[in-house]
């Protein structure tokens, strides 16, 4: 049912005595015109072409512009309906429409799909909860309603078929009841003393100490060990930011630790060995596009499907059909992270992805 955009030549004596009407009148591409009743939107706009139109509705151009489906129309505009056969209404859509119309059949659409949604959202829980090793039963279902404070087993199936519960939730559940198994076990170690001192000891040595990093962000900066107290891979260190000598690295217990830091405190650089073999980048992407059904859902898909590449945060936000966002991800080169954003490239209505560069 997409329209085929075309240019049409409007005469500009018709354009100006349409201003007079009450009602707005709004061009089709191919230069009809339809009457709609003052404060409708492009969405309704595409239900009043047909209602199957008006269902499969993606996003809306007005003018030649990607609008918001409740950009509210005016006379003389030209109106193309963008639509998709996967394209389905969403409960928002009751606030994007201001016809009867429109709104009776985005009701009855959602009545009909509630029940479905409903059963792809327990089958959409189950795989997410599994990825976060938790097995969804009766008594995590309960759980998970109380968590999110809802009313039945169904609220939380349906919220989660149309990406009203993300996947951070998801993840703040999880740990919520994975802290509580692990505060357990570290009671029971404490009491059972079997760790010793020797034995923390010789496990981080095995660690391979190779690469020394600077501040929160881990930078990698030129710097000098310290003659004054030899600093070697694996020992506790900061920086020093000397006058003329650059970043010099000492260990915390060095003679000369508590002079520097009570006189020089503005001078001091956290500072850390590490393993360079596990060395790994943060990058921030902002994604523009047309909002979908499920986009969290398979954004995240996307990403967790690229080998070595872990989600930090994900957040978008619509606006009647558009949306912005952005993720934060934590990839161990570059090449995977091109391959990555090339990949999010192709999901179903993404339009743009750019990386953001921290200053």
């Amino acid at each position: 049912f997409a329209f085929k955009q075309e240019k049409v030549t409007l005469n500009t004596c018709v354009l100006l005595d349409l201003q007079f009407f009450s009602k707005p009148y709004i061009f089709t591409p191919k230069g009809d015109i339809k009457s709609l009743p003052k404060g409708a939107t492009s969405l309704d706009f595409a239900f009043s072409i047909h209602s199957e139109i008006g269902i499969k509705t993606r996003g809306t151009r007005v003018n030649g512009k990607l609008v918001p489906l409740n950009y509210e129309l005016k006379s003389g505009d030209q109106v193309e309906i963008i639509t998709s056969p996967n394209q389905k209404p969403t409960i928002n859509w009751l606030d994007y429409v201001t016809t009867s119309r429109a709104k009776n059949k985005i009701r009855n659409v959602l009545n009909e799909d509630t029940k479905k949604i409903a059963e792809d959202g327990k089958e959409l829980l189950t795989r997410k909860l599994k990825h976060l090793k938790v097995t969804l039963n009766e008594g995590v279902v309960n759980e998970l309603v109380n968590f999110f404070h809802l009313k039945t087993s169904l609220d939380l199936f349906y919220k989660v078929g149309i990406g009203a519960i993300e996947n951070q939730q998801l993840k703040d559940f999880a740990a919520q009841k994975s802290n509580t198994l692990i505060n357990f076990f570290k009671n029971k170690i404490k009491r059972s003393g079997s760790t010793t001192d020797t034995e923390i000891h010789k496990i981080a040595l095995n660690s391979n100490y190779d690469m020394l990093v600077f501040g929160k962000d881990q930078d990698k900066l030129d710097y000098k060990l310290s003659a004054c107290c030899n600093p070697i891979p694996g020992d506790l260190v900061f920086g020093f930011v000397t006058i003329n000598e650059g970043i010099k690295v000492h260990k915390k217990d060095c003679p000369n630790a508590i002079a520097m830091q009570s006189n020089y405190a503005y001078r001091i650089m956290q500072a850390k060995w590490i393993d360079s073999t596990q060395q790994e980048f943060k990058a921030i992407l902002n994604i523009t596009g047309m909002d979908t059904m499920g986009l969290t859902n398979e954004l995240t898909k996307v990403i967790s499907n690229n080998m070595n590449v872990n989600i930090q945060s994900i957040s978008l936000s619509g606006d009647a059909g558009l949306f912005k966002g952005q993720v934060v991800v934590i990839v161990p080169n570059i090449t995977i992270l091109k391959k990555l954003i090339d990949n999010i490239k192709k999901i179903d209505g993404v339009d743009k992805v750019s990386r953001v560069y921290q200053k």
